[in-house]
């Protein structure tokens, strides 16, 4: 019925429906953390929570049914892998905001610099140690 290259397509485009669906019930229910960086006002009703969650459950059952139809096996991902690319993409995004990157947003004052630079420094390099660890 579908080709692997279709099926690669739906579990990638589906497998972030469920990421999102989930990230979102987390929200509702209240099971996300507070995060340093984020902060999400809660405005909205029991009910509006209620029909959202609903919903949500609705979406999931239709994923698991074109899962099961199409025969779509789940992408299976190595934990020592998932380290690794993590702590290698934090590296780079952190040595793309150290200060001399930031020019281009306006010039950093000196006592700025001396503060962020040895601080990122020190985040990268135990995002290094990190990456050797496994």
């Amino acid at each position: 019925m579908l080709n692997s290259s279709h099926k690669r397509a739906l579990i990638a485009a589906l497998g972030e429906v469920e990421n999102k669906l989930t990230s979102l019930r987390r929200f509702l229910l209240k099971t996300e953390g507070e995060r340093l960086f984020l902060h999400v006002t809660d405005d909205l009703t029991l009910d509006e929570k209620e029909k959202l969650i609903q919903k949500i459950e609705c979406l999931m059952d239709r994923l698991i049914s074109l899962k099961s139809l199409f025969g779509l096996k789940p992408s299976e991902r190595v934990l020592r892998w998932i380290a690794r690319a993590t702590a290698v993409y934090l590296s780079v995004q952190l040595e793309e905001i150290k200060s001399d990157r930031l020019r281009g947003y306006g010039e950093v004052k000196t006592e700025a610099k001396n503060i962020l630079d040895p601080t990122l420094n020190e985040m990268i390099l135990i995002l290094r140690e990190m990456e050797s660890t496994v």
